[in-house]
């Protein structure tokens, strides 16, 4: 696979998102599904899923999240999950969308689990994707694993070298070989201008404690849920598991040999249940 074949035919455009030039990658036609990426990630984490959903007659739209990838700044330089949701929600307004299913990996499950909660009627269906949030970033960095690759990352930003990059991939990822070269060029490009690197320093500095994904706020959600997990995720499946007995409407995917990315790692399998989800979980 590569991000040219993933990616062709995808059209690829700003649009201006409460006077924020927002890049968003968007294919096929039929009901919208809006896709956000992690944090310090760029649209191109969906390569390996937007053209599966349009072809199942889908319209897929991903998402460069707010002074991510080459979606420009904030206006207020505030970049809290709420700040990424405010955003999320005039990207909906931008493209005209009165409603959309949402699919959110990492701190875009965070924003998409916070637009459903604030916007219950713009949100049909959602999906999250190893979604962070569920945990206070102190409890999360206890564990050394997290931590070791939570540093790994800053590694990538502070230096944005190739090979730093690539072992921030590879950190996501449950076999580390499944890295793209491709991919580690554009996130390279990506993160080399200073201004990209001050932005992301400040998305891991934000205090996010009071917007965290408590098991009170999820039982509020009124969409259905999806959650997919890599079976060799960060978050404690005990976590993750407490969170879906939470929410009314929700069921559990673990994808075995996957990590922080099984979207990535394991296209066919996500893909092919998400797309089940779809079509077959109705609305409230």
């Amino acid at each position: 696979m590569s991000l040219w074949t993933d990616l062709l035919g995808v059209q690829i455009r700003h649009v201006g998102a409460a006077g924020v030039p927002t890049r968003v990658a968007d294919l096929g036609a039929g009901d919208p599904v809006v896709l956000l990426h992690g944090r310090g990630g760029h649209l191109e984490t969906f390569a390996r899923t937007l053209p599966a959903l349009a072809a199942a007659g889908r319209r897929a739209i991903a998402v460069d999240l707010l002074g991510h990838g080459l979606t420009g700044r904030s206006p207020s330089d505030s970049y809290t999950v709420e700040a990424l949701t405010d955003h999320v929600l005039a990207v909906l307004d931008a493209l005209g969308l009165d409603a959309a299913d949402l699919v959110g990996q990492s701190l875009g499950g965070w924003a998409a689990a916070l637009a459903a909660s604030r916007a219950p009627d713009r949100v049909r269906r959602l999906a999250l994707i190893e979604p962070a949030g569920l945990q206070p970033e102190a409890e999360r960095l206890a564990d050394p694993t997290v931590k070791a690759a939570y540093e790994r990352g800053g590694r990538a930003y502070a230096e944005p070298t190739p090979e730093a990059v690539r072992t921030r991939l590879a950190g996501l990822l449950a076999d580390p070989a499944g890295v793209d070269a491709e991919l580690v060029q554009v996130r390279t490009a990506l993160y080399r201008p200073e201004e990209a690197r001050r932005v992301h320093r400040l998305v891991r500095a934000a205090d996010n404690d009071r917007s965290l994904l408590t098991p009170q706020r999820l039982s509020a959600l009124t969409a259905p849920v999806l959650f997919i997990r890599g079976e060799h995720g960060h978050t404690p499946a005990a976590v993750v598991e407490a969170a879906v007995r939470a929410i009314p409407n929700a069921r559990l995917l673990t994808v075995p040999a996957a990590r922080q990315w099984p979207q990535y790692e394991r296209p066919g399998l996500v893909n092919a249940a998400l797309i089940d989800f779809l079509d077959k979980e109705n609305p409230s």
